[in-house]
């Protein structure tokens, strides 16, 4: 294959965050597909690839066949790589373009792949301030408890779902790469504590109503701080 996934710019990442070749591939798939979806472009081929990819949200790749070649997987192998972990590689793009297509969906103006927005924060924002709520801490609990692609695609297609709701981004290239990494019982309690650090350590960020526009269209509606 001649697809490759070129290195995401470090200054995608507030934070500095490095994305590995699983989060790389997802940051070059989904960048030109947000642009072509989001309003004024509104290109035809955007949004029905994102009406394809959300058929297979909460579900691993082989139960959904029909989105073979549609994902970007392809991309892996444009580097040397991904060796061994071939298969965690290709379910962790799977997995974070189609939940990615759900969460995008209906949102035309605002983006919700937004680099450094970790899943534990983003999750934490969406309770009151200075309180827990617990059925919500209890489906981030879950995610964080699953152990096989298919219960961890579909509890956290749950997530996705609240945080559509409240139009609440995600950085999905750092979420592929902690997918890839809870998929692999060595790596996976790793993953559980990067997340607990990123449900604890967030703050609310100062002005809660600021916006944040983009060279490649939309726009965030919250601060891209989580922590």
């Amino acid at each position: 294959m001649t697809s490759t996934s070129s290195p995401a710019p470090t200054s995608a990442w507030p934070d500095g965050y490095r994305p590995g070749l699983v989060g790389r591939t997802v940051h070059a798939f989904l960048e030109p597909l947000q642009r072509g979806y989001l309003l004024p472009k509104d290109e035809a081929w955007a949004v029905a690839r994102l009406a394809q990819l959300r058929r297979g949200a909460g579900k691993a790749p082989e139960e959904v066949p029909e989105l073979f070649g549609l994902t970007g997987t392809e991309r892996l192998y444009g580097e040397k790589g991904p060796g061994p972990d071939s298969e965690r590689a290709d379910t962790a793009v799977h997995l974070a373009v189609t939940l990615y297509a759900l969460h995008q969906q209906s949102h035309r103006t605002a983006r919700m792949h937004v680099p450094g927005r970790r899943l534990g924060g983003a999750v934490r924002a969406l309770m009151p301030r200075g309180e827990i709520d617990e059925p919500l801490r209890r489906h981030f609990v879950r995610v964080a408890g699953a152990t096989s692609s298919n219960v961890l695609a579909y509890r956290l297609r749950e997530l996705v779902l609240l945080l559509r709701s409240e139009s609440e981004p995600l950085d999905y290239a750092r979420l592929a790469d902690q997918i890839e990494q809870a998929l692999d019982p060595g790596r996976r309690l790793k993953v559980r504590q990067e997340w607990g650090r990123e449900f604890h350590s967030w703050r609310p960020p100062e002005d809660e109503t600021a916006t944040h526009s983009s060279d490649d269209g939309g726009s965030s509606a919250t601060d891209p701080r989580t922590e």
